[in-house]
């Protein structure tokens, strides 16, 4: 059989033999190293994001930290806010400095103030460490999607980015399963000594084995996405090069066309992280309100981020066949109906279904939203496009456990949390319907 190898040096390009079976392999190998190491990075993230809603009874319990619910609400917001800070900070530098830089640093400095979590003796050490954790977490997020995006494989961008981003519901199932196995003996400074202890682990892991972007990665556009309507250099927008006039990547955000995109993406990730945060900071302490016990409370939690990995799967095969718009929006109204149910109450079995449902539909809005944004921009200014939709709509966080505290200690009944994250996700739906639905 004649190789590549032994062909004659004037055979044409087109009757050469393809590009060896072992080139092939290494490809998928470094493809499947870098999302399983995207995804570790976001599970220990969505393990230290997550553990306080779990920890929050032990919190409150606790006489010498001294906290009431709206306290405890405060101190929750705190996180977003510094990955507000985070994401928007970080998205541009991961675009300038490079995606693994910002991913180590970011997770150093996220795992380094969980630690001080454990250890805060005041109520306002510990709102200030969790402040800084969560700058640190807010770098993480939109450097590991824009970093995995580039290794996907054509066609499976929707699937690559579900898989990353299921590591914050993963992390929920991993804090839900280890309060409920030991948190009665760990107390809720080992919680977050266990966050950090995983997150020391993934972060070694990831400075030994994590590579940088693909060098000349290509900027090919999704066919399904929403595409801007001129570029520069485009004869839309007078023939100009990038040379001649390259602007930064955050007014490119906003520019050629973009800025109704930006914004409504903006509007739809606020509405759908106040939802799906919102329910993983109260889960717990609304249905100890509702006089479930805390055993049965904490699996609500556990079945939330379970629905949300297993079924943010079966959506993103869908996505990827169909395009993110009307799944995103099918996802948030999903997630809108289930609940409201919710707030209903009655029969454990059926409020668990519901519960499942609740997290399918909020975690996979949020998971092909953040695809749907990767996609509709250039790659050159794709993590800070993700890091401004990410961090501006990581209002949506902020507000979320002040709400739930404000309307606990106002008494007015966690179904009024409930009815307030209900309308959070149809706010969501109702926004990204308001995208133009513009095709290459």
């Amino acid at each position: 059989m004649t190789t590549d190898a032994q062909a004659p040096a004037s055979a044409p390009a087109s009757a050469r033999a393809p590009a060896p079976a072992p080139t092939d392999r290494r490809t998928r190998a470094l493809t499947r190293a870098v999302v399983a190491l995207c995804t570790a990075a976001i599970t220990v993230e969505g393990f230290d994001l997550i553990v306080y809603g779990v920890a929050m009874p032990s919190m409150l319990a606790d006489s010498n930290l001294g906290l009431d619910k709206s306290l405890a609400g405060t101190l929750g917001s705190l996180v977003y806010l510094g990955m507000l800070i985070g994401a928007i900070v970080c998205g541009p530098l991961a675009d300038r400095l490079g995606r693994r830089r910002l991913v180590l640093a970011s997770g150093v400095v996220f795992t380094l103030f969980t630690v001080g979590c454990a250890v805060a003796a005041e109520p306002w050490q510990f709102g200030l460490f969790r402040l800084l954790a969560g700058i640190g977490m807010g770098g993480v997020m939109p450097s590991c999607v824009a970093l995995a995006k580039e290794y996907a494989p054509r066609g499976r961008s929707a699937l690559v980015a579900t898989v990353v981003l299921a590591g914050v519901p993963v992390g929920g199932v991993l804090a839900a399963l280890t309060a409920a196995t030991w948190g009665e003996s760990l107390g809720w400074r080992g919680l977050f000594g266990v966050g950090a202890a995983l997150s020391t682990l993934v972060f070694v892991g990831a400075y030994a084995l994590l590579p940088d972007s693909r060098p000349g990665a290509a900027d090919v556009p999704d066919p399904k996405a929403t595409p801007p309507t001129a570029s520069v250099g485009s004869p839309e927008s007078g023939g100009l090069t990038a040379e001649a006039k390259t602007p930064s990547p955050a007014r490119s955000v906003l520019s050629d066309g973009r800025a109704r995109t930006t914004v409504l993406f903006v509007v739809a990730n606020f509405a759908v992280l106040l939802a799906w945060y919102g329910l993983n900071t109260w889960l717990t302490q609304l249905m100890r309100e509702m006089d479930y016990p805390l055993g049965s409370a904490l699996q609500f939690t556990l079945v939330l981020n379970l629905g949300a990995v297993i079924g943010s799967f079966a959506i993103a095969a869908v996505a990827d066949r169909v395009g993110p718009r009307f799944v995103t929006i099918g996802s948030a109204v999903l997630s809108a109906v289930a609940v409201v149910g919710l707030s209903w109450g009655g029969n454990t079995v059926v409020v668990l279904c519901l519960t499942a449902l609740a997290g399918v539909g909020a975690h996979s809005a949020l998971t092909v939203l953040n695809d749907w944004v990767a996609s509709s921009y250039p790659a050159s200014i794709r993590a800070t496009a993700l890091g401004y939709v990410s961090g501006f709509g990581r209002g949506g966080a902020i507000v979320a456990p002040l709400l739930g505290g404000w309307i606990l200690t106002a008494s007015l009944g966690p179904t009024t949390v409930f009815y307030v994250f209900a309308a959070a996700a149809a706010l969501s739906a109702a926004a990204l319907l308001a995208i133009p639905n513009r095709r290459a």
